[in-house]
């Protein structure tokens, strides 16, 4: 029960078994990525081993029916409790209040995107000191929840481009807080090839690591080695 499997054999390779029990693992990627459905092949496979699923829809990205079609039915993608906060502050309540709904049975937690709301809305630049304290008191709470209970936390993140040395950096949306508090971390990248994302690891037990990555397919049967 240690490791939570992605749903694919490559990735689960690449993770050296699967997303890790009690971390808050990250994944991030520019849009279409492949972010949301390698979280709904998580969902699935913590579904058949009928642990419990919350699902954060935070950027109404989830889809009730692609959900079916990846389960082959609505046995499984009804043992999810969708939750779809409207704003930033919603999306806390949501994070503190989840431990009331938590037993004994194996979780796992999905937050889809952790910074979509953070970023929403009109906010002067004063205020981005409350939400990043917000942010960060959010991420306790999850890191607390995964180390008190046999729980999974899966996050996904937006990211936002920036120049350096003649090129441009892609980084998760708040990336020093994402960053500090996510043990594992895996970057999401479009390729030259049709369908084809490629997977790269950032961050393992806590340690930056580089290098080690595999390309995936997405497919409509989900996500399939490329």
């Amino acid at each position: 029960m240690d490791f939570l499997s992605s749903g694919s054999h490559a990735i689960d390779r690449l993770l050296g078994g699967g997303f890790p029990l009690h971390q808050i693992s990250l994944l991030y990627g520019e849009a279409a990525t492949g972010k949301t459905i390698l979280s709904m092949q998580c969902v699935l496979e913590a579904a058949r081993k009928e642990y419990k699923v919350f699902y954060l829809d935070s950027d109404q990205s989830f889809s009730a029916n692609r959900m079916e079609r990846l389960a082959g039915g609505r046995e499984l993608a009804e043992r999810i409790v969708l939750f779809r906060p409207e704003d930033f502050d919603e999306q806390g309540r949501i994070v503190e209040n989840i431990e009331n709904l938590l037993t004994k049975t194996p979780i796992l937690l999905v937050v889809d995107s952790i910074t979509g709301l953070y970023r929403g809305g009109q906010v002067k630049p004063e205020g981005y000191f409350g939400r990043d304290r917000e942010l960060n008191r959010q991420l306790a709470q999850l890191d607390a929840l995964g180390s008190r209970f046999a729980a999974w936390i899966l996050l996904t993140g937006q990211v936002h481009s920036s120049p350096t040395g003649g090129e441009w950096l892609v980084e998760p949306v708040a990336t020093r807080t994402l960053r500090h508090w996510s043990d594992l971390i895996l970057r999401l990248t479009q390729t030259p090839r049709p369908n084809v994302r490629d997977c790269f690891l950032e961050k393992k037990n806590g340690l930056d690591v580089s290098g080690n990555h595999c390309p995936f397919k997405i497919t409509d049967e989900g996500i399939e080695e490329a």
